[in-house]
């Protein structure tokens, strides 16, 4: 049984354009918002959040969710978005997800009736994410490493990162 599900996409970098992407690719019906500088072909971009998220079944917002002082981590995006603002325009128990979500964002969650979920704080996603981080760092070490002689048969040159 496959059900389709409207679902928001909000913010975040590529990786929430490539979600969207492939949740539209699934057959559901899918909305972004603060993704304006990579718009998602079959997607509908909303420019009014309230309006946008009104009768969605869920809210995916992007890991991490902040960027600075309170604001939605939207690097995609022609202008900053206040946090709040988005919280505030979810409506009260409609499911929300996001990733590495500070305390403050949980309480407005709460406060809002919210059902919010932090990705990250699966131990799966959190090792999943963490390994390819880590070999991500080599690259630099290693394009450093390249040019002194003593190091080149360091762990993990093989890997093409």
């Amino acid at each position: 049984m496959n059900q389709s599900a409207t679902l928001a996409v909000v913010g975040g970098d590529v990786r929430q354009a490539y979600l969207a992407s492939l949740l539209r690719a699934d057959g559901h019906t899918v909305r972004t918002y603060a993704l304006e500088r990579r718009p998602v072909e079959g997607c509908a971009a909303v420019s009014d959040p309230r309006a946008g998220f009104a009768d969605v079944q869920a809210v995916i917002l992007p890991l991490p969710i902040q960027h600075g002082d309170a604001q939605l981590n939207a690097p995609l995006s022609n202008a900053p978005h206040p946090l709040t603002d988005i919280l505030d325009a979810i409506p009260a128990g409609t499911l929300a997800l996001a990733g590495s979500v500070p305390f403050w964002v949980h309480a407005r969650a709460v406060q809002n009736d919210l059902r919010l979920l932090d990705y990250l704080s699966r131990d799966e996603l959190a090792i999943r994410n963490a390994v390819p981080v880590s070999f991500g760092y080599r690259p630099v070490r290693r394009r450093e490493q390249q040019s002194s002689p003593r190091r080149s048969d360091a762990p993990g040159a093989a890997f093409p990162f």
